[in-house]
């Protein structure tokens, strides 16, 4: 399946959008976060190469308004061989486009049950679904400067949402009980980082927030943990580290992952945390574990290049494999159901390519499940009421000409 979305060019993209009058990045308003070799604040297009370094940008933090580039300046990357993908246009499940939310660009989705669903999206607004998908309502809209990039569901009832608030950089949770119907006033993890998704173990006494690529004059490698309900602590997993993934994952067992620029685990929610460099040599992006053996991180770039790869792991992330999958778009959202099967989504917004892999052997191997023509950043499951089978659901963001939009996918599976 594929929507034809044209390609635009970076700076063809901001001409349009500027048109349209939607706020959007202009160049004087990026500030770069990088690590390593110091960067120049630019646009993504401004992106140099020579024959020992490379920029490579990852992504623009967000989409729409002031903006950070999240980038590196690495030595000429060796691209490694990746694994023997199964011929473009060669699907294993059928995909269906169930509905187009107008005007949104939704970076987080969480199912608590098999209908009920919410998405959070920028400029303060969330989304919710009670048919499992084939309709949904916007329930909250607070415009600009309010963005959010998580939303996780403890129920059909509870759910928190995570993000930040683009004019003073504060980091910010807040929290429903009646399904989306009424919201907490802000929490504010942080005033000066932005908060990305955010993740709960155990009712609320555990949970994380991990930054979503840095405020202007901060340290990017923050993140928020709680080992009692409502009670968050600051914490930097590496000093010496740089952005993070806007995916991480945080198991039952409150072991926790997440990559960058570089990767780090965490046996306690978050609280301390070991790092070691990236598992890619560009740098990372999403991580997801479905146990403490089994594991994959992806990433990729949109400038100079748009590119995309993923490794995986086998023994907890003591090692980890070359490129397993290289794509030719950024890989953003990493869903497994089992140590076997699972997906890899992402896409370019500015160029309108993306999609979605699938793999049935834990990622030695990958398939084209789709190829949607939109980013792919937001991925959700859950089994229907028999248990006989699961759903999976997947948000792609796109800019339709005259504003951006959000389609959300979903496919059916045997329940493994």
């Amino acid at each position: 399946m594929r929507r034809h979305v044209p390609s635009i060019p970076p700076a063809r993209l901001r001409s349009r959008l500027a048109v349209a009058g939607v706020l959007l990045t202009s160049a004087l308003a990026v500030t770069t976060i990088a690590t390593g070799v110091s960067a120049s604040a630019s646009s993504t297009s401004g992106a140099s190469r020579d024959a020992q370094v490379v920029r490579q940008v990852s992504a623009r933090v967000p989409i729409q308004g002031p903006a950070h580039v999240l980038a590196a300046v690495r030595p000429a990357a060796v691209i490694s061989k990746a694994a023997e993908l199964t011929p473009a246009g060669t699907s294993v499940n059928t995909w269906h486009n169930l509905f187009t939310m107008a005007g949104a660009v939704v970076h987080d989705v969480d199912f608590p049950t098999a209908r009920i669903g919410f998405a959070a999206a920028e400029l303060g607004q969330v989304w919710k679904t009670t048919d499992g998908g084939k309709s949904w309502t916007r329930i909250l809209n607070r415009g600009f400067p309010f963005y959010y990039y998580g939303v996780e569901a403890l129920s059909r009832k509870t759910l928190v949402v995570s993000g930040f608030d683009n004019s003073t950089s504060q980091g910010i949770i807040s929290w429903s009980h009646d399904g989306g119907a009424t919201w907490s006033a802000d929490e504010v993890l942080s005033p000066n980082a932005w908060a990305g998704r955010i993740r709960i173990a155990g009712g609320r006494a555990h949970g994380l927030a991990m930054n979503g690529g840095g405020a202007s004059g901060t340290n990017p490698n923050v993140a928020w943990y709680t080992t009692k309900p409502d009670v968050w602590n600051q914490v930097v997993p590496d000093p010496d580290g740089g952005w993070f993934g806007n995916q991480f994952t945080l198991l039952p067992d409150h072991h926790a992952y997440a990559s960058g620029i570089t990767y780090c685990a965490s046996s306690d929610s978050g609280a301390e945390w070991a790092c070691r460099p990236s598992i890619d040599d560009v740098f990372d992006g999403p991580t997801a574990f479905v146990d403490d053996t089994h594991g994959w991180v992806g990433g990729g770039e949109i400038s100079p290049d748009v590119a995309g790869w993923l490794h995986r792991t086998t023994n907890g992330g003591s090692t980890w494999s070359g490129r397993v999958l290289e794509t030719p778009w950024p890989v953003r959202q990493i869903q497994f159901l089992t140590p076997k099967i699972g997906w890899a989504a992402g896409g370019n917004i500015y160029s309108g390519v993306g999609g979605i892999y699938y793999t049935s052997n834990g990622g030695k191997t990958w398939a084209l499940d789709s190829d949607t023509g939109d980013e792919v950043g937001a991925c959700a499951s859950h089994a229907n009421p028999s248990g006989a089978r699961t759903l999976v659901w997947c948000i792609g963001d796109a800019f339709n000409g005259s504003q951006f939009e959000s389609t959300v996918y979903r496919t059916t599976v045997p329940t493994p």
